[in-house]
């Protein structure tokens, strides 16, 4: 792992770092990382790129590949009578949109008649004079971005991210980030030639362990999503969604509130209110290497399995949502935090562990 702090004067490589950890993770503005290391007082160097306050310029690479621009957020000095390391931790560029509201200097607050890619814009140009941040938006979503909205308004006490995630999700676009540090407006990958392909009928591949977990608490037989008329004229609106990860004979039913959109919005709503139960259902997969032929474990990519120890008995496939990394001067271990690619796709589910012969050959 190569490690550069830019303290806007140059970039400073820092050679002595260990117990490092990074967090990719698709479905978010930012990813996390961790590190320590040892810190001199009286080495010029160490003090120019340990500056407090500073939100120092980061990029993170292993094996020539970029793999995060960030900025350092947090440092703890430590002292004792043994030399202690001092840990400093940060976030992908974006990760500033998660903790600042809209400044006043861009209001009003509320928007007639503008895109999502308009908005956008608006919201993230005072970073992009004082931060550097700029945002993308993938091709396969840039004719959503461009659709406008009747009306929008933002709270005084919402976040950036909060607020632009809210009308992203009415367009079914996710908000992700690049590895340039750019916001990302994009959607899933849940299609292609998968990364991995994990036949575990005959066992666990050495130095990889795998967990698979089903959160029926967080499940509904039945999802109904409500509007309510608004004094503006809009209608009342009712859809009711059930969810097949609950079998027939079990009720456990759910009613939410749709927020945001008008009455044609209520389906889409409820298929989200869905998707977002489907994260119950995780495959976790722990392996001892980050590149695989070569190329780095990334997320927004799909893996497929059969493992009937793990409840999972035909060819299935998982979408890669996040992978922690984490490592020392012993070992490097990647985890792969998995859900179902209809989590992401808008497609309709079928259960994975729909009623099957236990007894018989899987192909």
């Amino acid at each position: 792992m190569i490690l550069k702090i830019n303290d806007r004067f140059r970039n400073r490589k820092v050679d002595f770092f260990n117990e490092f950890t990074l967090n990719l993770v698709y479905n978010s503005n930012a990813s996390q990382f961790r590190f320590n290391y040892y810190f001199d007082p009286f080495n010029p160097e160490h003090k120019e790129m340990s500056c407090v306050t500073h939100f120092h310029e980061v990029t993170l690479e292993h094996e020539g590949i970029l793999l995060l621009t960030g900025v350092i957020t947090n440092q703890s000095f430590k002292q004792s009578t043994v030399k202690q390391l001092t840990a400093f931790s940060g976030y992908s560029k974006p990760g500033v949109l998660s903790d600042c509201e809209i400044p006043p200097s861009i209001y009003p607050l509320q928007s007639d008649g503008l895109s999502l890619n308009q908005i956008a814009n608006k919201l993230i140009q005072p970073f992009k004079r004082n931060y550097g941040l700029d945002y993308k938006i993938d091709p396969s979503v840039l004719s959503k971005m461009n659709q406008s909205f009747d009306t929008s308004t933002a709270s005084e006490t919402q976040t950036i991210i909060d607020y632009l995630s809210e009308l992203a999700k009415q367009k079914n676009i996710i908000i992700s980030h690049d590895v340039e540090g750019n916001l990302l407006f994009t959607e899933a990958k849940t299609t292609g030639k998968p990364i991995l392909e994990f036949d575990l009928r005959e066992g666990s591949m050495p130095g990889t362990n795998f967990t698979m977990t089903y959160d029926g608490q967080g499940m509904h037989s039945h999802i109904t999503m409500q509007k309510q008329a608004d004094i503006e004229g809009g209608n009342a609106g009712e859809e009711t969604i059930r969810n097949p990860y609950v079998i027939g004979s079990v009720y456990r039913p759910t009613v939410k509130s749709q927020s945001s959109g008008n009455d044609n919005n209520t389906l889409s709503a409820g298929q989200r209110a869905l998707a977002n139960e489907l994260k119950g259902v995780t495959l976790t997969i722990e392996t001892d290497r980050w590149l695989v032929d070569g190329k780095m474990l990334e997320p927004n990519n799909t893996i497929t399995i059969i493992a009937p120890e793990l409840y999972i008995y035909r060819k299935e496939t998982f979408f890669i949502e996040s992978i922690n990394y984490e490592g020392n001067e012993s070992q490097t271990i990647a985890t792969l935090n998995c859900v179902l690619p209809e989590v992401y796709n808008g497609k309709t589910p079928v259960s994975i562990f729909r009623k099957i012969n236990l007894h018989a050959q899987e192909e």
